[in-house]
């Protein structure tokens, strides 16, 4: 087996790559994965973001180079074995396997690789393209949706998240993109073997290969075809059920069908039905339809197939696809028996419990029933009217529900009250009305609604079917009613029920309160509120605010005093008078300009040691010049030490001024003398 040619084809996820990686390893081959390379290019191409659809935009092929090496694929000598098998990727391989510029090179390639040596190479035209002469041709294939489980297997081994439908959605795409390309469409070569992988594991199907390698390099071609012929012939057997696509429709009474086996199956038109006015397959299935049938023999090299028992299922199998459905369906009744009726249904016997019938039930007249059981293993079905007379209400109610928008105020009698809520019926509708919107206070909704009362509500909003429903959306709240009867800039009196971190709440009525926020307590930024007033206290303050969106009113206590710091003119620098208000330890509370300010010890003229209260007391007075104020932070600073400078300053330059004018008239004296 020094020079052996393997060619593997099959859709995408039939396991083509990963079974030829292991038999290449054990028997020793180089193994060639053909679609890692393709979806080397078409990275390249999703990285260039060219057109893939133009052949003209793949002139970079010439500046690439692909490797796939030791089971990895190298592009431009970058392993990208893992970028290659993202879904971006994966959508658009078959895109750009299909492009002739793309096939021819990659064409060159391949052939040139498999010239000498054990070579197992793997893609979708090997077979029929590629290695037209391999030694051994195998078409691997399983069904779509265990294809799919696989990749998500696969992505969820690589941390790649995957949705289980959209891959499926995306191979059954692939599938028909690569089957019916132009160039190199997917098929199965004349002389390959069918293998199906679907319920085989992997080591099964590696296995199920290396036999037929070593077969074939042992044997004939004769009889190697002869033995592969006699094992897979076994996979079905007259009586097997199977599913069946529609691969061709040869004449107007003869079909295909791929049945996953080493041939397709055929089917004579009489043995798709029954009906003699049918006399052509044309217009009665397509290509890629998928028929349920049955084996009825294996011959030589054909496996007819024939639909007969499943004509006899087919009546049954409407009442499963009704059940599938959530369908209902007209039955005729024919007698009444203990517990019930018996129903009739294209000749198939039901029964329908008399608590699942109409009170108007009468015998020999059709009704419209839906299925509640069924048993598909004894062809037996247990059918309801009730259920379909229930269905005709949900759509009476959801029509009535499209018409009914949140904020709707409707009329209504309410059927029942629960202490947690009220249901109201209002035409088909049920709403419900939650306790906490029943009052704007809290009250026991069973004293306060009654069964049987009419009602007038709001729509809060929909959700299962029913309404949300709100009573007190429609009655006046405390805050409507205190409204009408103040307006902003009214001072009203209020009693302090809560402290907050930024404000005191004042209750203005029953049931409502307002908020005197911190910053309207007091002109002065450093009160602390906390310190000024207990709970209980009535505080006077003036509205500011109606919230009417939030039903909160604000209120403030500063608006109705005067601002001292309005008043104050004054500028770092300037010398006033201050009183004494209070003697501290660190420094002297003072009266200046008509608030309150404060001179720092070091500001003073205590001596180093001494005390404040040896020097000053309340109600002293002295001059001291501003040396901080801040306005809006009500802080004023002074220094009863710089205006004492500022007076011996003075009194020193005025002295200075006079010795200055005495000196000169004794000079002049001088020079009268000298006369």
């Amino acid at each position: 087996m020094d020079n052996f040619k393997v060619a593997i084809d099959g859709p995408a996820g039939s396991g083509k790559s990963s079974i030829s990686s292991i038999i290449s390893e054990k028997l020793g081959f180089t193994h060639i994965d053909t679609g890692a390379m393709y979806r080397a290019i078409t990275l390249e191409a999703l990285k260039r973001k060219i057109d893939i659809n133009n052949e003209n935009e793949y002139d970079f092929l010439n500046e690439i180079n692909i490797i796939y090496k030791d089971g990895k694929t190298y592009l431009n000598d970058k392993d990208v074995s893992e970028d290659i098998r993202k879904e971006d990727v994966t959508n658009n391989t078959s895109t750009v396997a299909s492009i002739k510029k793309v096939r021819d090179k990659m064409l060159i390639f391949q052939r040139e690789s498999a010239k000498l040596g054990k070579i197992i190479m793997d893609g979708r035209d090997i077979g029929t393209v590629v290695l037209p002469d391999a030694n051994l041709k195998i078409f691997l294939t399983a069904d779509a949706k265990v294809r799919a489980k696989r990749r998500c297997i696969e992505n969820e081994q690589k941390g790649i998240e995957s949705d289980y439908n959209t891959i499926l959605n995306e191979i059954k795409v692939r599938d028909y993109k690569d089957s019916h390309r132009e160039i190199a469409p997917l098929k199965k070569a004349s002389d390959a073997i069918m293998l199906d992988t679907s319920n085989l594991t992997i080591d099964e199907v590696v296995n199920k290969i290396i036999d037929l390698i070593e077969k074939r390099d042992n044997m004939s071609d004769k009889e190697v075809r002869m033995e592969d012929w006699a094992e897979y012939s076994k996979k079905y057997k007259p009586g097997d059920k199977v599913t069946g696509t529609v691969v061709s429709i040869s004449d107007d009474k003869t079909i295909l069908l791929d049945i996953k086996s080493f041939t397709e199956g055929t089917m004579h038109l009489d043995h798709f039905t029954n009906d003699k006015s049918i006399t052509s397959f044309k217009g009665l299935v397509n290509i890629g339809d998928e028929i349920v049938c049955q084996v009825t023999s294996v011959k030589e090299s054909q496996i007819l197939l024939s639909r007969q028992n499943e004509i006899k299922n087919e009546n049954f199998n409407e009442l499963v696809k009704f059940k599938e459905n959530d369908e209902a369906f007209e039955a005729y009744i024919t007698k009444e028996i203990k517990g019930g009726y018996n129903l009739s249904y294209k000749g198939i016997q039901l029964f329908m419990p008399k608590s699942q019938a109409l009170n108007d039930t009468k015998l020999k007249t059709n009704v419209f029933v839906k299925i509640i059981e069924l048993d598909e293993k004894r062809n037996k079905a247990v059918v309801s009217a009730k259920a379909y007379e229930h269905e005709l209400y949900i759509e009476k109610r959801d029509k009535q529900l499209e018409g009914i928008s949140v904020g709707d105020k409707l009329d209504g009698v309410i059927t029942k009250v629960e202490k947690y809520a009220a249901f109201v019926k209002i035409g088909d509708v049920i709403g419900v009305i939650k306790a906490r919107d029943v009052a704007h206070e809290f009250v026991d909704i069973t004293t306060v609604l009654k069964a049987g009362d009419n009602i007038k509500v709001e729509v809060l909003g929909k959700e299962n079917g029913k309404l949300q429903l709100s009573r007190k959306a429609l009655i006046e709240t405390s805050y409507d009613l205190y409204k009408k009867e103040h307006k902003i800039g009214d001072v009203v009196k209020g009693k302090l029920t809560n402290k907050l971190p930024f404000g005191l709440l004042i209750e203005l009525a029953p049931n409502l309160k307002g908020l005197l926020h911190s910053n309207e307590y007091s002109h002065n930024p450093n009160d602390n509120y906390n310190n000024c007033v207990v709970i209980g206290d009535e505080i006077e303050a003036a509205i500011i605010k109606f919230d009417d969106e939030g039903q909160k009113i604000s209120l403030s206590r500063k608006a109705l005093m005067d601002n001292p710091w309005d008043k104050v003119d004054a500028k770092i620098g300037d010398t006033t008078n201050v009183k004494v208000l209070e003697v501290g330890k660190n420094g002297l509370k003072v009266l200046a300009y008509g608030v309150e300010g404060f001179i720092p010890l070091s500001e003073t003229m205590v001596e180093f040691g001494k005390k404040l209260a040896d020097y000053y007391a309340k109600d002293d007075e002295a001059q001291a010049v501003v040396i901080d104020i801040n306005k809006k932070e009500w802080k004023l600073k002074l220094s009863i030490k710089k205006a004492e400078d500022e007076k011996e300053k003075e009194l020193f330059q005025k002295y200075l001024k006079n010795e200055e004018v005495s000196t000169s008239i004794g000079e002049q004296f001088e020079e009268v003398l000298k006369k």
